[in-house]
């Protein structure tokens, strides 16, 4: 997008842990950050375009660093996940991307961690966004994901779905090679399947790969600047993973207090992903599940309760992550993760750092998830105050405004919503293939 020139005053301007203003300015010039303070310290050329943020928050852009992106969006029209990831075309599948995309930054979030789908185009879309070309949020990419033959990431398609070379990577040098192929590919960071899930033939307590292939897959990626994120829920996987030195470790549902505290004391962050389970279990059968299904998800839910306990006990950074997926999880909805962080023991001001300053380091983009001078000029302003009742961030109606690179897009994201009705995401009227 191009970046523009925007001040926002008035309001309650929240620009990183323990840094607020109660009557405050954030300035962005060209996109990125000159000023965010006290409203009568700041100084805003004329000419500025201005809004009123009188009686807001104003938070930094968020950030959900655990999305798949390119999954159905059309909520009146429910496919069981399996039968659209194997029947429909990638073509759609990446037209469904950019609207849930739009959703997204309809909400806030203007930032987002991509797990990605081989040959849908998010990396293509990314790089439209980057450009100017298109309107959505940052995207931050790994274009597919590694796995191994019999490995969460090889089951989670149908058996019919024809396979491809390197699909799946087994042994040391065939790990090596994909982490390569994907650096070529325009990854930003690699994803790894280090255990079982939930799809039909697995189970999530088994590991998937050994220390040694997960270790080489780790040297590979950050001898080429990426970062590497682990779906791990085993117990099994949590410890091989940690042993090998991933960055981050997705959902972690079987996290033990020893391991915790080794992520502590390694900073491996932990993105927890409550709100998949939490939709799931509240609207499972609505949104494409079978009534088995619901239940076999509700340990791996009770569990991610524990885990997410026993992280913060011990220390574990938390980067906020919801494993927004289609309809099971719809995109737009995000803010439900920071409820349920604040219903699960966080502040609001924790669970806020969760999606801001902690998300950006996970990124490793300091420029990200702050409005300190310097920082990109993302911000939301939600009407009233955010930090006594986090559920305001879930409201469609109190989200005022979204800025995205100095760029004021709600009149856009309006218009878009009314005639894609985007907004009609939260409650799908019929469930097929379940």
């Amino acid at each position: 997008m191009t970046p523009g020139d925007i001040a926002i005053e008035g309001g309650w301007v929240w620009s990183g842990p323990g840094q607020h203003h109660s009557d405050g300015l954030v300035h962005i010039r060209a996109g990125t950050v000159v000023y965010a303070g006290p409203r009568g310290e700041g100084r805003v050329p004329p000419g500025t375009p201005r809004l009123d943020a009188a009686g807001c928050t104003v938070l930094p852009g968020l950030i959900d660093a655990h999305v798949h992106l390119t999954t159905n969006s059309d909520h009146h029209h429910v496919v069981a996940s399996d039968v659209f990831r194997g029947q429909v075309s990638k073509p759609a599948k990446l037209l469904h991307g950019l609207r849930n995309a739009h959703r997204a930054l309809a909400a806030g979030f203007t930032t987002l961690r991509v797990m990605g789908h081989r040959g849908a185009g998010e990396t293509e879309l990314r790089d439209f966004v980057d450009d100017g070309l298109a309107v959505g949020p940052r995207l931050v990419v790994a274009p597919w994901w590694i796995t191994m033959t019999n490995g969460h990431g090889d089951l989670f398609y149908p058996p019919y779905t024809p396979r491809e070379q390197w699909d799946t990577a087994d042994g040391i040098e065939e790990c090596r090679k994909l982490v390569r192929l994907h650096a070529r590919a325009g990854a930003d960071f690699i994803k790894v399947m280090a255990s079982g899930g939930m799809s039909k033939g697995e189970r999530p307590s088994w590991p998937n790969y050994s220390i040694a292939e997960l270790a080489t897959i780790v040297e590979t990626a950050h001898e080429l600047d990426l970062r590497v994120a682990a779906h791990a829920l085993s117990a099994e996987g949590i410890r091989r993973s940690l042993a090998a030195g991933v960055d981050s470790i997705e959902h972690g549902s079987y996290l033990d207090e020893e391991m915790a505290t080794e992520m502590a004391e390694r900073g491996t962050f932990l993105v927890p992903t409550m709100s998949f389970n939490d939709w799931c279990q509240r609207e499972g059968t609505l949104r494409g599940l079978t009534a088995q299904g619901v239940a076999d998800l509700s340990e791996a839910h009770d569990r991610t309760l524990k885990s997410f306990a026993l992280a913060r006990e011990a220390g574990v950074n938390v980067a906020m992550g919801t494993d927004s997926s289609g309809t099971l999880c719809p995109f737009g909805a995000h803010a439900r993760e920071l409820e349920l962080y604040v219903q699960h023991g966080m502040s609001a001001e924790e669970a806020i750092t969760t999606a801001t300053t902690n998300a950006a380091s996970l990124l490793d983009r300091p420029d990200l998830g702050s409005l300190r001078t310097g920082a990109v000029g993302d911000v939301v302003v939600v009407e009233g105050d955010v930090l006594t009742d986090i559920g305001r961030l879930a409201q469609p109606s109190n989200i005022r405004h979204v800025v995205r690179a100095g760029r004021e897009l709600s009149g856009y994201l309006r218009a878009v919503s009314e005639a894609l009705d985007l907004q009609e995401a939260e409650h799908p009227t019929r469930a097929e293939d379940s």
